[in-house]
């Protein structure tokens, strides 16, 4: 098992949000907003299968859903809201916020 850093940036508002690895619910956050000093509204760790996975992010208070599928060891996953739209980029896992 391999452990993925989710890292919840910007553009949250007391959010909901669900976390999927390979389409089964890894983790749920309620209230989620952004801590705009920061840019992050939360941190979130989840544990991968050895080979390949599919991590799904949805925002079920706006009805907002995206998922990347991680390919090697993918250290951290950044997600963010942008215009409307769930964003999710693949980070080096250096990563930190105080």
């Amino acid at each position: 098992m391999q452990e993925l850093l989710i890292i919840l940036q910007d553009g949250f508002d007391a959010d909901d949000v669900e976390v999927t690895v390979n389409h089964k619910e890894a983790h749920h956050e309620r209230d989620v907003s952004t801590r705009e000093m920061l840019g992050m509204a939360a941190e979130i760790s989840v544990e991968l299968p050895a080979k390949g996975s599919t991590v799904g992010v949805e925002v079920t208070s706006r009805q907002l859903s995206a998922s990347k599928k991680l390919h090697g060891k993918a250290k951290s996953l950044l997600v963010s809201i942008e215009d409307g739209e769930l964003v999710m980029r693949e980070g080096t896992g250096r990563e930190a916020f105080l």
